[in-house]
Protein backbone atom coordinates (compact mmCIF):
# COMPACT_ATOMS: atom_id res chain seq x y z
CA UNK A 1 0.00 0.00 0.00
CA UNK A 2 1.50 3.69 -1.26
CA UNK A 3 1.84 6.05 1.82
CA UNK A 4 -0.60 8.25 -0.49
CA UNK A 5 -3.49 5.04 -0.16
CA UNK A 6 -2.66 4.89 3.52
CA UNK A 7 -3.30 8.66 4.59
CA UNK A 8 -6.58 9.34 5.95
CA UNK A 9 -8.45 12.48 5.75
CA UNK A 10 -9.71 14.51 9.04
CA UNK A 11 -13.43 14.47 10.01
CA UNK A 12 -13.16 18.13 9.71
CA UNK A 13 -12.43 17.83 5.87
CA UNK A 14 -15.16 18.89 3.29
CA UNK A 15 -17.20 16.61 1.65
CA UNK A 16 -19.45 18.30 -1.08
CA UNK A 17 -21.90 15.14 -1.01
CA UNK A 18 -22.11 16.30 2.68
CA UNK A 19 -24.82 19.16 4.05
CA UNK A 20 -23.21 21.11 5.71
CA UNK A 21 -23.97 21.75 9.71
CA UNK A 22 -26.06 24.80 10.56
CA UNK A 23 -24.34 27.28 12.66
CA UNK A 24 -24.01 26.32 16.28
CA UNK A 25 -23.92 30.10 17.81
CA UNK A 26 -25.54 33.11 16.00
CA UNK A 27 -24.07 35.55 13.98
CA UNK A 28 -21.82 37.87 15.87
CA UNK A 29 -20.95 40.21 12.85
CA UNK A 30 -21.52 43.81 13.01
CA UNK A 31 -24.18 45.08 9.97
CA UNK A 32 -20.45 47.14 9.04
CA UNK A 33 -18.40 44.33 8.33
CA UNK A 34 -20.82 42.06 6.47
CA UNK A 35 -21.46 44.81 4.18
CA UNK A 36 -18.32 45.36 3.74
CA UNK A 37 -16.86 41.94 2.74
CA UNK A 38 -19.85 40.90 1.45
CA UNK A 39 -21.79 44.23 -0.18
CA UNK A 40 -24.76 42.75 0.78
CA UNK A 41 -24.68 39.43 -1.69
CA UNK A 42 -25.48 36.37 -1.45
CA UNK A 43 -23.21 33.27 -0.87
CA UNK A 44 -21.59 31.77 -3.72
CA UNK A 45 -23.06 28.09 -4.05
CA UNK A 46 -20.37 25.35 -3.27
CA UNK A 47 -19.99 23.31 -6.23
CA UNK A 48 -17.74 20.81 -7.39
CA UNK A 49 -17.95 20.79 -10.47
CA UNK A 50 -14.69 21.14 -12.82
CA UNK A 51 -15.79 21.30 -16.16
CA UNK A 52 -14.16 24.89 -16.43
CA UNK A 53 -11.19 26.47 -15.08
CA UNK A 54 -10.03 29.81 -14.49
CA UNK A 55 -7.99 31.48 -17.61
CA UNK A 56 -5.26 32.86 -15.06
CA UNK A 57 -4.53 29.83 -13.23
CA UNK A 58 -4.21 27.92 -16.96
CA UNK A 59 -1.77 30.81 -17.60
CA UNK A 60 0.02 31.51 -14.32
CA UNK A 61 0.71 27.80 -13.76
CA UNK A 62 1.05 26.08 -17.41
CA UNK A 63 2.85 22.78 -18.26
CA UNK A 64 6.12 24.37 -18.93
CA UNK A 65 6.07 26.43 -15.71
CA UNK A 66 5.63 23.55 -13.43
CA UNK A 67 8.14 21.20 -15.10
CA UNK A 68 10.49 23.91 -13.88
CA UNK A 69 8.99 24.40 -10.21
CA UNK A 70 9.68 21.03 -10.18
CA UNK A 71 12.89 20.87 -10.91
CA UNK A 72 13.93 23.68 -8.37
CA UNK A 73 12.10 22.45 -5.40
CA UNK A 74 14.21 18.85 -6.17
CA UNK A 75 17.13 21.09 -6.53
CA UNK A 76 16.58 22.40 -3.34
CA UNK A 77 15.92 19.47 -1.41
CA UNK A 78 18.99 17.81 -2.73
CA UNK A 79 20.96 20.36 -1.63
CA UNK A 80 18.79 20.94 2.21
CA UNK A 81 19.70 16.93 2.24
CA UNK A 82 23.99 17.61 0.99
CA UNK A 83 24.00 19.85 3.98
CA UNK A 84 22.81 22.89 2.27
CA UNK A 85 20.56 25.46 3.40
CA UNK A 86 17.25 23.40 4.66
CA UNK A 87 14.50 23.89 2.72
CA UNK A 88 11.87 25.42 4.27
CA UNK A 89 9.11 27.81 2.51
CA UNK A 90 6.92 29.57 4.20
CA UNK A 91 3.76 29.09 1.86
CA UNK A 92 3.10 26.85 -1.02
CA UNK A 93 0.48 24.93 -3.15
CA UNK A 94 0.17 21.05 -3.10
CA UNK A 95 -2.33 18.08 -2.31
CA UNK A 96 -2.61 19.02 0.85
CA UNK A 97 -2.66 22.75 1.35
CA UNK A 98 -2.49 26.63 -0.26
CA UNK A 99 -0.38 28.01 1.94
CA UNK A 100 -0.06 31.94 1.00
CA UNK A 101 2.97 33.71 2.34
CA UNK A 102 4.79 37.20 0.57
CA UNK A 103 7.61 38.64 0.64
CA UNK A 104 7.87 41.80 3.98
CA UNK A 105 6.84 44.78 2.78
CA UNK A 106 10.24 46.70 2.56
CA UNK A 107 11.25 43.74 -0.13
CA UNK A 108 8.43 45.00 -2.32
CA UNK A 109 9.47 48.57 -1.90
CA UNK A 110 12.45 47.60 -2.98
CA UNK A 111 11.01 45.85 -6.08
CA UNK A 112 9.15 48.75 -7.13
CA UNK A 113 11.79 51.15 -6.69
CA UNK A 114 13.91 49.09 -9.39
CA UNK A 115 11.20 48.21 -11.61
CA UNK A 116 9.16 51.02 -11.14
CA UNK A 117 12.11 53.30 -11.62
CA UNK A 118 13.13 51.14 -14.93
CA UNK A 119 9.15 51.33 -15.94
CA UNK A 120 9.26 55.14 -15.83
CA UNK A 121 12.67 55.85 -16.73
CA UNK A 122 12.34 53.98 -20.03
CA UNK A 123 8.61 53.60 -21.31
CA UNK A 124 7.93 57.29 -20.94
CA UNK A 125 11.15 58.51 -22.08
CA UNK A 126 9.66 58.95 -25.64
CA UNK A 127 6.50 60.33 -24.93
CA UNK A 128 8.58 62.59 -22.96
CA UNK A 129 10.65 63.70 -25.65
CA UNK A 130 8.00 64.18 -27.90
CA UNK A 131 6.46 66.28 -25.25
CA UNK A 132 9.08 68.61 -24.89
CA UNK A 133 9.36 69.14 -28.65
CA UNK A 134 6.09 69.85 -29.27
CA UNK A 135 6.57 72.67 -26.68
CA UNK A 136 9.53 73.87 -27.77
CA UNK A 137 7.96 74.51 -31.40
CA UNK A 138 5.16 76.38 -29.68
CA UNK A 139 7.45 78.25 -27.56
CA UNK A 140 10.70 78.19 -28.20
CA UNK A 141 10.76 80.65 -30.39
CA UNK A 142 9.44 83.07 -27.90
CA UNK A 143 11.42 82.05 -24.91
CA UNK A 144 14.96 81.54 -26.43
CA UNK A 145 16.52 78.14 -25.34
CA UNK A 146 18.24 78.89 -22.25
CA UNK A 147 14.60 79.71 -20.56
CA UNK A 148 12.76 77.19 -21.67
CA UNK A 149 15.61 74.63 -20.69
CA UNK A 150 16.07 76.10 -17.12
CA UNK A 151 11.40 76.27 -16.99
CA UNK A 152 9.95 73.87 -18.89
CA UNK A 153 13.20 70.65 -19.25
CA UNK A 154 14.79 70.95 -16.55
CA UNK A 155 11.96 70.44 -13.57
CA UNK A 156 10.54 67.65 -15.36
CA UNK A 157 14.27 66.51 -15.39
CA UNK A 158 14.57 66.89 -11.77
CA UNK A 159 11.88 66.56 -10.31
CA UNK A 160 10.68 63.03 -11.94
CA UNK A 161 13.89 61.86 -14.12
CA UNK A 162 15.87 62.39 -11.42
CA UNK A 163 14.22 60.26 -8.52
CA UNK A 164 13.36 57.48 -11.08
CA UNK A 165 16.36 57.25 -12.27
CA UNK A 166 17.78 56.85 -8.62
CA UNK A 167 15.14 54.62 -7.32
CA UNK A 168 15.93 52.88 -10.52
CA UNK A 169 19.85 52.42 -9.50
CA UNK A 170 19.37 51.73 -5.78
CA UNK A 171 17.29 48.77 -6.28
CA UNK A 172 19.18 47.29 -9.05
CA UNK A 173 22.60 47.65 -7.13
CA UNK A 174 20.96 46.02 -4.00
CA UNK A 175 18.75 43.17 -5.94
CA UNK A 176 22.21 42.82 -7.87
CA UNK A 177 25.05 42.81 -4.72
CA UNK A 178 22.60 41.98 -1.72
CA UNK A 179 19.28 39.91 -2.86
CA UNK A 180 19.29 37.92 0.32
CA UNK A 181 18.49 41.50 1.54
CA UNK A 182 15.49 41.69 -0.67
CA UNK A 183 14.23 38.21 -1.26
CA UNK A 184 14.06 37.56 2.47
CA UNK A 185 11.62 34.42 3.95
CA UNK A 186 8.80 36.25 5.59
CA UNK A 187 8.09 35.80 9.35
CA UNK A 188 4.97 33.66 8.92
CA UNK A 189 2.42 33.07 6.41
CA UNK A 190 -1.29 34.92 5.67
CA UNK A 191 -3.38 32.43 5.32
CA UNK A 192 -3.80 28.56 4.42
CA UNK A 193 -6.87 26.42 2.78
CA UNK A 194 -5.84 22.48 4.17
CA UNK A 195 -7.57 19.89 1.92
CA UNK A 196 -6.90 16.94 4.54
CA UNK A 197 -8.25 18.85 7.63
CA UNK A 198 -10.80 20.96 5.64
CA UNK A 199 -9.61 23.73 7.86
CA UNK A 200 -9.18 27.97 6.93
CA UNK A 201 -7.05 29.41 8.71
CA UNK A 202 -5.63 32.83 8.90
CA UNK A 203 -2.53 33.67 10.40
CA UNK A 204 -1.37 36.91 12.20
CA UNK A 205 -0.37 39.66 10.26
CA UNK A 206 3.71 39.09 9.44
CA UNK A 207 4.49 42.75 8.72
CA UNK A 208 2.99 44.23 11.84
CA UNK A 209 2.28 41.68 14.22
CA UNK A 210 5.18 39.80 16.70
CA UNK A 211 2.90 36.93 16.61
CA UNK A 212 3.40 36.20 13.33
CA UNK A 213 3.12 32.61 12.47
CA UNK A 214 0.31 31.87 15.07
CA UNK A 215 -2.78 30.67 14.38
CA UNK A 216 -5.09 34.09 14.49
CA UNK A 217 -8.36 32.36 13.10
CA UNK A 218 -9.83 29.16 11.97
CA UNK A 219 -12.92 26.85 11.19
CA UNK A 220 -13.56 24.54 8.85
CA UNK A 221 -14.49 25.10 5.17
CA UNK A 222 -18.05 24.13 5.70
CA UNK A 223 -18.48 27.59 7.93
CA UNK A 224 -17.07 29.70 5.78
CA UNK A 225 -18.79 31.26 2.29
CA UNK A 226 -17.92 32.85 -0.70
CA UNK A 227 -18.72 36.25 -2.11
CA UNK A 228 -18.36 37.71 -5.78
CA UNK A 229 -17.68 41.58 -4.81
CA UNK A 230 -17.18 44.57 -7.09
CA UNK A 231 -15.22 47.05 -7.27
CA UNK A 232 -15.42 50.44 -9.95
CA UNK A 233 -12.85 52.37 -10.92
CA UNK A 234 -12.54 55.83 -12.47
CA UNK A 235 -13.51 54.80 -15.66
CA UNK A 236 -16.65 52.99 -14.36
CA UNK A 237 -15.33 49.48 -15.51
CA UNK A 238 -16.56 46.90 -12.70
CA UNK A 239 -13.61 44.80 -11.12
CA UNK A 240 -15.13 41.27 -9.61
CA UNK A 241 -12.76 39.66 -6.89
CA UNK A 242 -13.64 36.45 -4.48
CA UNK A 243 -14.37 36.88 -0.35
CA UNK A 244 -14.05 34.08 1.74
CA UNK A 245 -16.34 35.05 4.47
CA UNK A 246 -16.86 32.83 8.19
CA UNK A 247 -20.42 32.50 8.62
CA UNK A 248 -21.05 33.76 12.24
CA UNK A 249 -17.50 35.08 13.38
CA UNK A 250 -15.95 38.30 12.22
CA UNK A 251 -13.38 36.82 10.31
CA UNK A 252 -12.94 37.14 6.06
CA UNK A 253 -9.86 36.29 3.73
CA UNK A 254 -10.00 38.31 0.36
CA UNK A 255 -8.54 35.82 -2.48
CA UNK A 256 -7.67 38.36 -4.56
CA UNK A 257 -4.10 37.25 -3.11
CA UNK A 258 -3.73 34.08 -5.15
CA UNK A 259 -6.70 35.11 -7.80
CA UNK A 260 -5.97 39.10 -8.65
CA UNK A 261 -8.99 40.79 -9.36
CA UNK A 262 -9.77 40.81 -12.93
CA UNK A 263 -13.27 42.39 -14.82
CA UNK A 264 -14.11 39.20 -15.64
CA UNK A 265 -17.00 38.01 -13.85
CA UNK A 266 -16.52 34.49 -15.08
CA UNK A 267 -13.01 34.41 -14.17
CA UNK A 268 -13.65 34.67 -10.47
CA UNK A 269 -16.61 32.28 -10.66
CA UNK A 270 -14.48 29.94 -12.12
CA UNK A 271 -12.15 30.34 -9.35
CA UNK A 272 -13.88 29.83 -6.65
CA UNK A 273 -15.49 26.37 -8.40
CA UNK A 274 -11.35 25.50 -8.30
CA UNK A 275 -11.05 26.10 -4.47
CA UNK A 276 -14.13 23.93 -4.02
CA UNK A 277 -13.51 21.32 -5.96
CA UNK A 278 -9.52 21.47 -4.04
CA UNK A 279 -11.43 20.77 -0.51
CA UNK A 280 -13.69 18.56 -1.46
CA UNK A 281 -12.07 15.00 -0.32
CA UNK A 282 -15.06 13.16 -2.18
CA UNK A 283 -13.52 13.99 -5.52
CA UNK A 284 -9.85 13.86 -6.61
CA UNK A 285 -8.20 17.05 -7.00
CA UNK A 286 -8.34 19.44 -10.11
CA UNK A 287 -6.86 18.15 -13.32
CA UNK A 288 -4.75 20.63 -14.25
CA UNK A 289 -0.89 21.30 -14.33
CA UNK A 290 -0.68 22.86 -10.93
CA UNK A 291 -1.65 19.91 -9.13
CA UNK A 292 -0.32 17.26 -11.32
CA UNK A 293 3.16 16.47 -9.16
CA UNK A 294 0.93 15.79 -6.33
CA UNK A 295 -1.71 13.54 -6.90
CA UNK A 296 -0.02 10.43 -6.11
CA UNK A 297 -0.06 12.03 -2.96
CA UNK A 298 -3.41 12.45 -2.21
CA UNK A 299 -5.36 9.29 -1.30
CA UNK A 300 -8.90 10.21 -3.26
CA UNK A 301 -6.83 11.50 -6.69
CA UNK A 302 -4.51 8.50 -6.32
CA UNK A 303 -7.17 6.08 -6.27
CA UNK A 304 -8.59 7.48 -9.07
CA UNK A 305 -6.00 7.70 -11.56
CA UNK A 306 -5.85 4.22 -10.91
CA UNK A 307 -8.92 3.34 -11.88
CA UNK A 308 -8.48 5.39 -14.93
CA UNK A 309 -5.17 4.70 -15.71
CA UNK A 310 -4.34 8.66 -16.00
CA UNK A 311 -0.78 8.90 -17.58
CA UNK A 312 1.25 10.75 -14.29
CA UNK A 313 2.76 13.35 -16.43
CA UNK A 314 0.03 13.79 -18.73
CA UNK A 315 0.15 17.63 -18.65
CA UNK A 316 3.77 18.16 -17.99
CA UNK A 317 4.70 15.90 -21.17
CA UNK A 318 2.09 18.01 -23.34
CA UNK A 319 2.87 20.15 -26.54
CA UNK A 320 2.57 23.78 -26.00
CA UNK A 321 -0.05 23.78 -29.12
CA UNK A 322 -2.19 21.18 -27.34
CA UNK A 323 -1.98 23.13 -24.64
CA UNK A 324 -3.12 26.15 -26.08
CA UNK A 325 -6.08 23.98 -27.90
CA UNK A 326 -6.83 23.17 -24.11
CA UNK A 327 -6.96 26.69 -23.54
CA UNK A 328 -9.18 27.79 -26.24
CA UNK A 329 -11.32 25.20 -25.35
CA UNK A 330 -11.67 26.07 -21.82
CA UNK A 331 -12.10 29.70 -22.74
CA UNK A 332 -15.21 28.83 -24.92
CA UNK A 333 -16.65 26.44 -21.75
CA UNK A 334 -16.03 29.47 -19.37
CA UNK A 335 -17.97 32.09 -21.22
CA UNK A 336 -21.19 29.82 -22.51
CA UNK A 337 -21.22 28.52 -19.21
CA UNK A 338 -24.73 29.00 -17.34
CA UNK A 339 -23.55 30.54 -13.92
Amino acid sequence: MSNAASVQYEHTAYRGNRKSPEPVAPPAQRKLFVNGWTQGGRPLEKSSRSGVFPPKALETWSPAVMVEEDDLRQQFEREAAQGGEPYNPAGWINGTSIRYATLPRVSWALLWMRHGGRFASTWLLVPFILAMLTMWFELGSETGWSIFWWEVVFPFIGYFYLPMFICWGIGYLVEKHFPHFIYRRPKGPKWELNRRTGMVTLYYDPDTDERAGQINAQAPFDEWDGYLVTLPDRQGNLWYRLNLVHKTEEWALPLNQLMPATTNREDVLAFWLLICRYMDVTQPLPDIPLFESFRHEDPRTLRHDEKSGRNPRYWRDMSKQEYERFKDDNRHKLYNNKW
